[in-house]
């Protein structure tokens, strides 16, 4: 994006009438010249598809996991006055809507693939669990001695190594998916105001 991070700010802005803004309410501001800057400009897709441009991506969704998700929170686009004849309100609302909706749907599939794949491992390292402990035991029949002793211990080990991956998609990996879902459902349903200045 022309001119990157420096079009976006954290500054406070009070309304044009001067009516003191709700503190409860926390706003992500966003200071734009033109509306090409919030879209990607190699996005050949209609404009209400359009992707967004990667730092305003990612500025939006940092500002939003600054606060908890409970907490009511309106973003507002400031563009300078001359834009405020070429700017169409309802199509830039739709546009930023309709893209976080699609990356909540893109992440709601992104985590039912990683239970399914937690689940199939789950089956996979189990069983070479249970073949490991039957080697394990099977080796033991021949005496225990130091060789066998260090034989059934390294089967062991790695049948419980091989268990750490469906552990880890079941318990752990979906967790960060489905938090930025709970971010980009957030966005999707925002309340987004303009400004011009």
């Amino acid at each position: 994006m022309s001119g990157g991070r420096e079009m976006f700010s954290s500054e406070k802005y009070l309304s044009h009438d001067h009516i003191p803004e709700d503190p409860s309410v926390h706003k992500i501001n966003i200071n734009i010249k033109t509306v090409g800057q919030l879209f990607n400009s190699f996005d050949p897709s209609p404009f209400l598809e359009k992707d967004l441009d990667d730092d305003a991506f990612e500025y939006i969704v940092s500002s939003v996991q600054e606060h908890p998700l409970k907490k009511k929170q309106k973003m507002i686009l400031h563009f300078p006055k001359n834009q405020q004849k070429k700017v169409s309100e309802v199509e830039v609302r739709r546009a930023i809507h309709h893209f976080f909706e699609y990356k909540k749907i893109l992440a709601e599939r992104n985590i039912k693939l990683k239970l399914k794949e937690g689940e199939l491992s789950f089956f996979v390292g189990s069983g070479f669990l249970i073949a490991c402990l039957l080697a394990g035991e099977y080796i033991l029949t021949f005496g225990e001695n130091t060789l066998t002793y260090i034989l059934f211990e390294g089967l062991l080990i790695g049948g419980w190594v091989a268990m750490w991956k469906p552990i880890s998609d079941v318990l752990y990996e979906w967790w960060p998916i489905y938090q930025e879902k709970r971010v980009y459902n957030k966005i999707a349903n925002m309340d987004i105001d303009f400004k011009y200045t």
